[in-house]
């Protein structure tokens, strides 16, 4: 889920204002950035329980340290409670069942997001009381919906009533699962659609390297990514690809309409949230909500609640891939730069998957979320896919590195490599471990903390 944002009053006049928000995210080459946002799960390993918000030790009392102890100031406090802080490394925020995210600051190599995101560690452990265990799972091996507490975030509230008309697993989404993303820029309008095609390509197979969600309360799933089956079920209106992105011939105002089109979650006006689920943002803008009238604030917060694999708002979202641990935290940017920075990349991406149908594209999703690396598809062996996809990132990883004159950031792909490899994902190897300790979280939470 995306950070609070300051409320941009400005009154939308047209569509036309609608589109210049895309334009004004266009950035010359020299000043594209990466920022890498990642999810984690706080476990007390005394008992296994998931942290809650109010208790002794709880987030409420490490966001306060944090603020006494480091470089960071809290958001304004929603129904009375501290739930964002800021800084200028980015965010940390907390999602619906106390996964803790750090939405980094831009950087201009993963060099820079490694010493973030150690830094960002150091920090949690250095407030954290000695029962805390920091952990990145694609979602939470062990736990029931009811064992995770909700936080205390007015908007999760609104999210928690309507989600559930919509999908059934969507409490499963909002409580028990974590992701690593990473935003890029783009260009020009033509650089955006055609970073957003290549990851639509892309983004099943990351999904099948990153895959790290094979159980779910207590018992194997038989999925590989079972987080990303879980977002099939959760809100068909705002997840999965629309149909436009495989095409290379669409543009800012398709995306438009098909944010447009998509129902609304709430607006916000004096620091509330007002609800107004399923809601059409059209007719929004035409008629008004009980005498308020839509503004670019609104617009910009209807946004942040459209899910589909790969996003755009003034830069391009990736979202494939499961949580994991730190060398898949860094292997995530690294990958997703080489593939999307790299014109020569993009172009060998798309020879992949020549010539595009839809319809076997979509299947690849599917069998890169029950199978993994280990599947096949129309397209040969997803493992064969995943060693290209890994190759191509690296080609360009090493191109940029000689464009920008920095050290080559490829390094951080061998753990991928590495996994291909021995043709054990993340997935095979948290399944392993949890068998190993006969399902204790605890004792798993161990093996897998930061």
């Amino acid at each position: 889920m995306s950070r609070e944002q300051a409320p941009n009053s400005r009154p939308i006049d047209n569509h036309e204002t609608l589109l210049d928000y895309f334009r004004q995210g266009e950035k010359p080459r020299a000043r594209r950035a990466i920022g890498t946002e990642t999810e984690k799960f706080v476990i007390r390993r005394s008992g296994g329980q998931m942290l809650s918000f109010e208790e002794s030790g709880g987030f409420g009392d490490l966001f306060q340290a944090l603020t006494k102890r480091f470089d960071w100031e809290p958001t304004p406090p929603d129904q009375g409670h501290v739930v964002a802080l800021v800084g200028e490394s980015g965010a940390v925020t907390l999602e619906p069942g106390g996964q803790l995210e750090l939405s980094g600051a831009l950087c201009k190599t993963v060099f820079e997001t490694a010493r973030e995101f150690d830094t960002h560690t150091e920090e949690l452990k250095a407030v954290a009381d000695d029962d805390l265990a920091f952990v990145i799972w694609g979602m939470n091996p062990c736990v029931s919906l009811d064992d995770v507490p909700w936080m205390p975030k007015s908007r999760y509230q609104i999210m928690r009533d309507y989600l559930p008309t919509r999908g059934d697993l969507a409490h499963w989404m909002m409580k028990t699962t974590c992701t690593i993303q990473a935003n890029f820029d783009f260009s020009s309008e033509e650089d955006a659609v055609d970073m957003v095609h290549t990851g639509v390509l892309a983004s099943p197979v990351v999904g099948a390297l990153f895959a790290n969600s094979p159980i779910r309360e207590g018992e194997p799933t038989g999925y590989q990514s079972y987080r990303n089956y879980i977002w099939t079920r959760t809100d068909p209106d705002r997840t999965g690809v629309p149909s436009f992105m495989y095409r290379q011939d669409w543009g800012y105002q398709d995306y438009l309409e098909y944010v447009l089109n998509v129902p609304m979650f709430f607006i916000q006006r004096g620091g509330n949230y007002i609800d107004m689920a399923g809601y059409s943002f059209t007719d929004f803008m035409a008629n008004g909500y009980e005498g308020l009238q839509a503004t670019m604030g609104d617009f910009q917060l209807h946004l942040t609640t459209v899910f589909p694999d790969i996003r755009l708002k003034q830069f391009v979202e990736v979202r494939s891939a499961d949580g994991g641990p730190r060398e898949a935290v860094l292997a995530l940017p690294a990958l997703w730069k080489g593939l999307l920075y790299d014109e020569a990349a993009r172009e060998a991406v798309k020879d992949l998957f020549y010539p595009l149908v839809e319809v076997d594209h979509r299947a690849l999703t599917e069998i890169c979320y029950v199978d993994g690396i280990h599947g096949q598809s129309k397209y040969g062996p997803v493992h064969e896919l995943a060693a290209n996809i890994v190759e191509i990132a690296d080609a360009g990883l090493s191109r940029l590195a000689s464009e920008e004159g920095h050290p080559s950031e490829t390094g951080f792909l061998a753990p991928l490599q590495e996994r291909l490899d021995e043709k054990r994902s993340w997935a095979d190897l948290l399944l392993s471990d949890f068998h190993e300790v006969n399902g204790d979280l605890s004792a798993l939470a161990d093996r897998w903390k930061l």
